[in-house]
């Protein structure tokens, strides 16, 4: 009798400990529906919740009974704290999804969806009125469509509780269209890529390996970021095990990149060399090329934005079969001038296109 009680006992607790912390976590703010997709089965364990107004420092974790995270946000206003979430931004992976609606973000490695509004009433410094708020959020369980969907809705709404939480002032962002999901880009021949936004790929003289290869387009209308990628033709080997609808791209070339806004101080990407991209607090705004990158500056709506045109994170100069060797200085000579034809193709079409002012090239070498 006692085992029957017990065994009853917990199954009434269970349900009402779900409900208290679903009611509880995050400051009671996270949406129930959306939180009851993201979450799947999953009975929930904990939830922890801090703030620091001054700091602009907000964090709150909702666990499941086995400790991992249901849903985390993290708001990052500046600071080391900013600047360490940006830099690993770039360490574990490129932000590889555009956010659809104009929403100011991008979508990195399982799925974590950041978000950065304006917060002009906390601006501080040189970033001014147009400083940004970094807001994280994220799950271990948003797989399918309807579960991302879902959690990006619960990302804009916990990023508009952010704002008002911080007082940063500034138009709320809207809720995404229903079914609406962060996009990976589509892929298409390189030579339909031409009159798109990452036409470049497609009229730059460009690297013999990736003139019949695939262009991924990934930039959205009043996005923080936005990607280009040329990739080699794809290898059947590659694919041999794989169903039609999921096949593995080519190795990528080259990838050109959009930014809007001061990141960080210490933004680097895979492929774009040992240097961090100059688009920190302070940071001199100003072209710049090397044999391994190069970046162009322009202003669009009053805002910093860099252009930025460099090799595939596992791109290698010689041809396959060749000795494996660092290149030449005449070489690297040539790889300059193949990405400053790259970035200025690239940010004179994407000042176009934005009514942006005030480009700045590169010089030729």
């Amino acid at each position: 009798m006692l085992a029957v009680l017990v065994i009853v006992g917990f199954s009434v607790r269970a349900p009402v400990k779900d409900w208290w912390l679903a009611r509880e976590a995050c400051g009671g703010k996270l949406p129930g529906g959306d939180l009851e997709t993201v979450r799947t089965d999953a009975r929930l364990g904990a939830e922890e919740e801090s703030f620091d107004k001054e700091l602009g420092r907000y964090q709150c974790v909702l666990t499941n009974d086995e400790g991992k995270v249901v849903v985390a946000v993290d708001a990052y206003l500046d600071g080391r704290d900013r600047d360490r979430e940006i830099r690993r931004i770039g360490a574990s992976g490129q932000p590889h999804a555009v956010l659809p609606g104009g929403l100011p973000g991008f979508e990195a490695q399982k799925s974590r969806v950041y978000l950065m509004p304006k917060c002009p009433r906390r601006a501080k410094g040189s970033w001014g009125k147009h400083h940004r708020l970094l807001v994280r959020t994220w799950t271990y369980f948003a797989e399918s469509r309807e579960e991302k969907a879902a959690m990006l809705r619960l990302a804009v709404r916990m990023t508009n509780e952010m704002t008002g939480k911080l007082g940063c002032g500034g138009e709320p962002l809207p809720a995404p269209e229903d079914g609406a999901v962060p996009d990976t880009g589509k892929f298409v021949p390189r030579a339909q890529a031409k009159g798109t936004a990452c036409n470049a790929l497609a009229t730059t003289r460009g690297l013999a390996e990736g003139r019949n290869g695939e262009v991924r387009i990934a930039i959205a209308d009043g996005g923080v970021v936005g990607r280009c990628t040329l990739h080699a033709p794809k290898k059947a080997s590659d694919n041999r095990f794989r169903p039609k609808d999921n096949q593995r791209p080519g190795k990528p070339l080259v990838e050109l990149t959009s930014w809007l806004g001061t990141w960080g101080g210490d933004m680097r990407e895979m492929g774009s060399g040992p240097d961090p991209l100059p688009m920190g607090e302070g940071a001199v705004w100003k072209p710049a090329l090397t044999a391994d990158r190069a970046w162009a500056v322009a202003k669009c709506g009053g805002e910093n934005a860099g252009f930025a045109a460099h090799w595939g994170y596992d791109y290698s100069y010689r041809e396959e079969g060749e000795k494996v060797e660092p290149p030449t200085e005449a070489e690297r000579e040539e790889q300059r001038v193949l990405l400053r034809e790259y970035v200025a193709t690239f940010a004179k079409d994407q000042v176009r296109r934005g009514n942006c002012t005030g480009l700045q090239l590169p010089e030729n070498p």
